[in-house]
């Protein structure tokens, strides 16, 4: 049996005045809507209850040898999140209108500290609209690690929660799994070292192991281009991706920005500069036109060093720089760069 916790935070940190509809929710994402949707996943035979709002929890027998429990919890979990003991939980923001950073922040710490193993993923709601926080946007804000996930809920979209549940399911039913911490610059859970089969002594409870070196997600594509308003008139203004910010590199030669922008599925870097007298840290001339494709990781020296053991080209060893990241280079067989890169960027806003 696996149990998943769904939870919302739909009320601000300071009181303000009710919705002048009467409503309880100062969002249009609610965990009630997000349920039906849980409940019409399961086929209509084998349903549990006559109504998914009359329901405490809905039980899933098709995604796994086991059934999986999905408990809704409530809208307003400031003081209860971590109450219910799951394998996994489903927190749901609003990435539109996030009122409570405060309370969700002090909701994810106490879920942490009572249970450490469990899996989390936030549901960030609304968040394909024009106007709503990128998942580096809400990290930043909520001050969580770069490895948790931050995956869209669309309400009105079963797509958007049935892949929230088959995640979430896929994560817990993998007993090797280790979870990634919540918040940044923490470890993840490591699990006690087991005793010994040679009659030495077992380590202490707090002896942990590292979690392995993982290459996490497509952090973003990189583009140069020849002129960068134009080229954020045309991603930006027509294809309506969101800026996140900016980097500048006045040191290069010529100088150059490069302009990040949410794509909803990772990022786009536009970089200045391209067709220019210019040259790329490998020694070739930029021109406009794909760069690189960069990787998000974790155990970035562990991960370089095994892939330099297999014959993979690196054309650039790990190294700090002074926008957040650490990164290196390799190459794939047919040349292309890819950038692996550990930690959070800090874009400059304009």
């Amino acid at each position: 049996m696996l149990k998943i916790a769904v939870f919302g935070f739909y009320s601000p940190d300071q009181p303000r005045l009710a919705a002048t509809d009467g409503s309880l929710h100062l969002s249009p994402v609610t965990t009630e809507e997000f349920m039906r949707t849980v409940w019409a996943m399961e086929p209509e035979e084998r349903r549990v209850g006559g109504a998914p709002d009359a329901l405490g929890f809905v039980k899933l027998t098709t995604l796994t040898t086991q059934p999986v429990y999905v408990q809704r919890l409530s809208d307003e979990m400031a003081h209860g999140a971590g109450l219910l003991t799951c394998d996994g939980y489903i927190a749901i923001i609003d990435a539109v209108k996030i009122l409570a950073p405060r309370a969700i922040h002090s909701a994810l710490r106490r879920l942490h500290e009572l249970h450490p193993t469990a899996d989390l993923i936030i549901a960030a709601g609304r968040q394909h609209e024009p106007d709503a926080f990128s998942s580096d946007e809400i990290r930043q804000m909520l001050g969580l690690s770069p490895s948790l996930p931050i995956m869209p809920y669309v309400p009105g979209e079963p797509k958007t929660v049935h892949r929230l549940i088959r995640r979430m399911v896929r994560y817990i039913d993998n007993p090797d799994r280790i979870p990634p911490p919540i918040f940044a610059g923490e470890p993840a859970f490591a699990p006690p070292i087991l005793a010994r089969d040679d009659g030495e002594p077992a380590p202490s409870p707090q002896a942990t192991v590292a979690p392995a070196p993982r290459i996490e997600r497509l952090d973003h594509v990189a583009i140069a281009v020849s002129d960068l308003a134009r080229a954020l008139t045309f991603y930006q203004g027509l294809l309506g991706f969101r800026p996140l910010g900016q980097i500048d590199l006045p040191g290069e030669d010529p100088p150059r920005t490069l302009a990040y922008l949410d794509t909803g599925r990772g990022a786009l870097a536009l970089i200045s500069g391209a067709g220019g007298a210019g040259a790329t840290a490998a020694g070739e001339e930029t021109r406009p036109g794909p760069l690189y494709v960069a990787l998000r990781v974790n155990g970035l020296e562990a991960i370089v060093a095994r892939l330099a053991q297999a014959g993979v080209a690196v054309r650039s060893a790990p190294v700090s720089t002074p926008y957040g990241v650490r990164m290196a280079e390799v190459a794939d067989p047919d040349g292309t760069p890819i950038q692996l890169i550990e930690g959070d960027f800090v874009y400059s806003r304009r």
